[in-house]
């Protein structure tokens, strides 16, 4: 009788951030800054080790978009990481802030406006799962959230036809300039709320969130939106090359594994804006792959991925995880986790 085994696994943010299995680049890993992982071995020596392989490794696969970041661990990671995981803090809010607060509208609009936080909220609003995703690391999140669609504000200002670049900005000035039709295109959202909790003081209590867009334009704390017609329309800047089809494993090798376990790996991927064609597994150091398709994935929310694979022979094994997109990049970045099968039954 087989045993199932669900390895510990946990969408923390710190396990959001960091991944249960080690991050390396699979194409060139003598290249990889030594970087230890828990056990405290390095990336490059992780990829130098010798480990018992499988080729074509078997397994069941299946995927679900709608798995959720806990909103604790949405906060958590927007106020450790956020220096360089998403848009630039902005102060702190108190309740008494919170209760003046205001977002301005100007620039090239017809009618300059002005909107308190609370009325905001009585409008019309949207809730619905989103990514954030960082542009230079891992960091990721899948969201629920809920907020006042961003067409509903400009609407209210009567934004002149010439207008084409919008910059949303925080309450210090921080603010990166987007076109104006990619926010509308996308449903931009001014967002107050993940899951049923407010946003913390730490988030300044208003977050604009876009869909298919890297964190750095998640501007926090906005309290101004301008409008502007410029020569030259923005581009929107993608995530760095070395984090296109993101990928990360989140488990945690916690208890022993034996002969005829069925082993419970599961991880996400995502690449912000290009659909996830495949997960793809190897454990034989990358001599071989098994692709698991992934159709029907949309971009707007992660690919969370299950991998039940059943040990059918004791040694020590590196899994490898690896995505490919619709447009067939494949992670520059892959992960893995190393795990020991020994012989016998568990307890």
């Amino acid at each position: 009788m087989k045993k199932s085994t669900r390895i510990l696994s946990g969408l923390t943010g710190t396990a959001a951030l960091l991944g249960g299995g080690m991050n390396y680049a699979a194409a060139a890993p003598q290249d990889v800054a030594a970087v230890a992982d828990e056990s405290g071995v390095t990336v490059e020596a992780r990829a130098q080790e010798q480990y018992d392989k499988i080729a074509n490794v078997e397994g069941t696969f299946s995927f679900t978009q709608n798995k959720l970041t806990p909103p604790d661990e949405v906060f958590n990671l927007f106020g450790t990481a956020a220096t360089y995981a998403c848009a630039k803090p902005g102060f702190a809010f108190s309740p008494e802030t919170s209760e003046v607060y205001y977002i301005n509208v100007g620039g090239r609009v017809k009618k300059a406006y002005t909107i308190s936080l609370s009325e905001l909220k009585s409008r019309r609003t949207w809730t619905r799962n989103m990514l954030c995703s960082c542009a230079t690391g891992n960091a990721i999140v899948n969201a629920r959230v809920t907020g006042v669609p961003l067409k509903d504000i400009l609407d209210m200002s009567q934004v002149e036809e010439d207008a084409n670049t919008i910059v949303i900005r925080d309450s210090e000035g921080y603010g990166l300039p987007l076109p104006l039709s990619y926010v509308m295109e996308k449903e931009a959202m001014l967002v107050y709320k993940v899951g049923d909790q407010d946003l913390p003081e730490s988030m300044g209590s208003l977050q604009v969130w876009i869909p298919d867009t890297v964190a750095k334009y998640f501007t926090r704390n906005v309290t101004e939106i301008e409008l502007l017609a410029q020569d030259e329309v923005p581009e929107v800047e993608g995530a760095e090359e070395a984090q296109r089809a993101k990928v990360n494993i989140v488990n945690r090798m916690t208890s022993a594994l034996h002969v005829g376990d069925s082993i419970c790996f599961e991880g996400y991927a995502d690449d912000c804006g290009t659909p996830i064609a495949a997960v793809e597994f190897s454990m034989d150091n990358g001599e071989t792959w098994t692709s698991c398709a992934t159709k029907g994935a949309s971009t707007t929310e992660w690919v969370y991925w299950y991998f039940d694979h059943v040990a059918m022979q004791p040694g020590t094994f590196k899994l490898d995880v690896r995505a490919r997109t619709a447009d067939g990049t494949v992670s520059p970045l892959a992960s893995s986790i190393v795990f020991t099968v020994e012989d016998g039954q568990g307890a």
